[in-house]
C-alpha cells in the first residue's frame, strides 16, 4: 500500500509555521485500506488453497504470503 500525500498542517504557533504530515484522518483511512488489502489477499490464498485441507499447508501458505 502507498502512502497518501501529505498534507499542509497549520502549527498555530505564533510565527505562523506550517509542517507537512499525515492527518489522523488520513492515517485511519490508510489502516483501513490496509486491513481491506490484507483481507482480501488471505481470501485469496484460500480459494487457491480450497482443495487441501491441511490446516498446517494452508497457514504455511498464508505466512509464506506475508512475507513477499
Amino acid at each position: 500500500m502507498k502512502l497518501p500525500e501529505m498534507s499542509v498542517i497549520d502549527t498555530h504557533l505564533p510565527s505562523n509555521t506550517k509542517i507537512r504530515g499525515y492527518t489522523t484522518e488520513q492515517m485511519l483511512a490508510y489502516g483501513k485500506a490496509c486491513a481491506a488489502a490484507e483481507r482480501e489477499m488471505f481470501v485469496e490464498v484460500l480459494r487457491q488453497l480450497h482443495d487441501s485441507y491441511s490446516l498446517t499447508s494452508n497457514s504455511n501458505a498464508i505466512r509464506a504470503r506475508r512475507l513477499t
